[in-house]
């Protein structure tokens, strides 16, 4: 998506080129419209867009001199497309200098703004994919080498990496470490990809350089700072990022040498950030009788004690001076008793969901070893002991199956009811988690997969043979929104409810006719 601000001082032309381009084939999207020079260079130099479509006569500065003045400052020139209601040779000339790529003169017609935008847009394709040639295979080796080296420190490692930045950078600059870390125990939600086209936005005119730490962390070390001061992380830019990641930076430093106390430095920041938002009820209970009380409530299945020791584990250690190590050494330990447990369990009656759930319980000691979020560590850990408790609850275990069959059957008699996994959690006393598995297991669909065969089956039929209509339909069916009843059932049949409606009505009529 490439970004385009728009200069003129004329209110109409502005607001007609933005909607020209909403509605244009290109991949583009208006950062702004400024009405003077001075605005646009501002901006120019605040949302550094990739085109810029100005106007040359413009108050205080006119168009022209804005890039003159970028250009002057060093800054990079967005592509440019100058607009004028003259056809001046002087106008020309000085903008054939500033290589621009299109000059138009008012009135704008669509088809030429669209001709001019889309050279842009093949300039800066083009310029893009020299950049990845030139440095994907330098990219790739640096980051393989910090994964490396953040992974397995080594002496040489570091030189080699050291070694590496030197050669590319040509010159003597600062770097910062950057940490992001899923705020849940689970697989980061963005690619490499994804995650360095956010940061490279963030972070305008940086070199990024990324390495997987492990299945939710990423390590991010930021290169090319020649001014430490006036360096700062576009945190308006990474606000959908950080609604899935926490993150913690560095100091900046210069020599490469301090990597280890950048990496110090951007974990302790992340565990500070964590403790300001942390805050909890505390409750006064020591380590021990926790640990005790989880092992009861887990051995006699009771869910509301075992959702009460995750808030009492919450507030303990992160009360106590935000205590990570405290923290993660109570959940190795807690966890591996629960190992044994199923462990012992298994050999008497060898069923594979109990090594289903200590494969989990290795996974989670191992997963929480470099996580640094008290708060999901503990309710990760809710998660898998409230499933070890279902499982170990023998009527859980062994009548799974005729609890899933009931539930088919409550499913196709009350497919109209607000049916969902919480309700079957709450109805029959199981982990919603544990019986989605169970009901894939038995059933070969997912849960909400095979609810909403029932009901688009059940809408099918009233489509057919009532007269009611799509809302009403809806609503008999269990959806509560027709447009959504709608978007279902098209992805599901291919037609729309009225289409699907109309073609059972064809072919009613045609069988009539058939019978005469």
């Amino acid at each position: 998506m490439y970004r385009i601000l728009i200069a003129d001082d004329e209110f109409w032309v502005g607001r007609w080129l933005s909607q020209v381009l909403k509605e244009s084939p290109f991949e583009v999207t208006v950062t702004g419209i400024s009405d003077n020079g001075e605005e646009t260079l501002k901006a120019l130099l605040d949302t550094r867009p990739d085109i810029l479509i100005t106007d040359i006569n413009m108050p205080l500065i006119d168009g022209l001199d804005v890039l003159k003045r970028l250009e002057e400052a060093g800054e990079r020139l967005p592509k440019t497309i100058v607009i004028s209601g003259y056809d001046e040779f002087d106008y020309a000339r000085r903008a054939i200098e500033l290589e621009v790529m299109a000059y138009l003169l008012k009135p704008l017609e669509r088809s030429a703004v669209y001709e001019a935008v889309e050279k842009a847009v093949a300039a800066l394709e083009k310029e893009q994919e020299r950049k990845e040639q030139t440095r994907d295979g330098f990219t790739a080796g640096v980051e393989n080498t910090l994964t490396e080296y953040l992974r397995s420190p080594g002496d040489e490692t570091k030189r080699q990496l050291s070694s590496l930045l030197v050669s590319g950078q040509g010159q003597s600059c600062f770097f910062e470490l950057a940490l992001f870390q899923m705020r849940r125990l689970e697989k980061s939600a963005l690619t490499r990809e994804e995650m360095r086209g956010r940061l490279e936005e963030a972070a305008a005119g940086k070199d990024i350089y990324l390495c997987p730490l492990d299945r939710f962390t990423w390590g991010v070390l930021i290169t090319g700072i020649v001014n430490p001061a006036g360096f700062r992380l576009d945190e308006s830019v990474l606000v959908s990022l950080l609604h899935s990641y926490e993150y913690g930076l560095s100091e900046a430093h210069e020599a490469l040498e301090e990597i280890d106390e950048a990496f110090a430095e951007a974990r302790e920041s992340i565990i500070l950030r964590l403790g300001r938002e942390g805050k909890t009820e505390s409750f006064p209970v020591s380590e021990s009788d926790l640990h005790a009380d989880f092992l009861a409530a887990l051995k006699a299945g009771n869910m509301e004690r075992i959702r009460g020791c995750t808030r009492q584990a919450c507030g303990l250690f992160i009360q106590k001076g935000y205590d990570l190590t405290s923290c993660l050494n109570f959940y190795f330990v807690l966890s591996g008793e629960v190992i044994k447990l199923l462990n012992d369990r298994y050999k008497e009656q060898s069923r594979t969901e109990y090594l289903e759930l200590i494969e989990e319980g290795y996974d989670f000691s191992v997963r929480i070893r470099n996580y640094y979020s008290i708060r999901s560590i503990c309710h990760r850990f809710e998660e898998y002991i409230v499933k070890a408790a279902s499982c170990l609850k023998e009527e859980d275990c062994m009548d799974v199956a005729a609890i899933v069959k009931r539930i088919q059957r409550e499913i196709r008699e009350h497919y109209s009811t607000d049916i969902s996994l919480a309700w079957v959690a709450d109805e029959y006393g199981i982990n919603p988690s544990y019986f989605s598995k169970k009901f894939k297991d038995e059933t070969g669909v997912n849960f909400i997969d095979y609810l909403t065969e029932v009901r688009i089956g059940q809408a099918k039929e009233l489509l057919s043979h009532t007269g009611l209509s799509v809302s009403a339909v809806s609503l008999r069916v269990g959806f509560k929104e027709a447009k959504y009843f709608s978007r279902v059932f098209a992805s599901m049949t291919g037609e729309k409810p009225s289409e699907y409606r109309e073609r059972m009505r064809r072919e009613e009529e045609k069988r009539e006719e058939s019978a005469h």
